[in-house]
């Protein structure tokens, strides 16, 4: 009996022995894991760096209530558009335009894709999406990152919609003019006018 309890005292012993050095490592090992170093996010728009990036960076600064914006739409954008290296304005304006047509630069298909009417978002553009090594004119340098400040006025579609795009409004009021010039009869005096609207 006693050469028994040897054996169990021995094969105990060496099973902690063999056990408690493995135990030990998985413990060193995951105290290691634990000491990882957490990274921070950096957001996107925050971090954007001109001249270091070539993905495009946006942030809403309003978010609008009415429709949102998706590709074949026609946008009509209130906008302002400035150098990232100096903050110079270099155009303002308002542009319509159909949304995936390629009509405009490829930051702006992305970027405005999904904002709402009423909404206001700002872009962060590298060149790879503006106008590249070519640049524009005197106004954008080659190379340059573009910043634009964008509200979605309205979201339209159809044909009337679309011509408005092409068509200016002076160029609109020309039309209008001709096509009354062509349907008003040569003897129709203005005095008829007035009478067949009561006046």
């Amino acid at each position: 009996m006693r050469s028994l309890s040897i054996i169990v005292l021995f094969l105990s012993h060496n099973a902690f022995a063999f056990v408690g050095p493995h135990h030990a490592a998985t413990f060193k090992k995951s105290a290691l894991m634990s000491t990882d170093v957490e990274v921070e996010e950096v957001d996107p728009f925050e971090g954007y760096s001109p001249g270091e990036t070539s993905v495009l960076a946006k942030k809403d600064t309003v978010s609008g209530d009415g429709e949102i914006c998706k590709q074949g739409d026609i946008l009509t954008i209130n906008y302002v558009g400035r150098l990232m290296t100096n903050g110079k304005i270099f155009d303002e304006g308002t542009m319509a335009f159909k949304l995936g047509n390629g009509k405009v630069i490829p930051g702006w298909e992305q970027g405005l894709e999904g904002l709402r009417v009423g909404g206001k978002r700002t872009l962060k553009i590298p060149p790879n999406l503006a106008y590249g090594e070519q640049g524009a004119g005197d106004v954008i340098p080659a190379n340059a990152d573009l910043s634009f400040d964008c509200e979605l006025k309205s979201v339209g579609s159809g044909p009337i919609a679309e011509i408005l795009t092409i068509v200016s409004p002076k160029q609109i009021g020309i039309l209008v003019l001709l096509a009354l010039t062509f349907s008003i009869p040569k003897d129709f005096a203005i005095k008829d006018l007035f009478s067949s609207v009561g006046i």
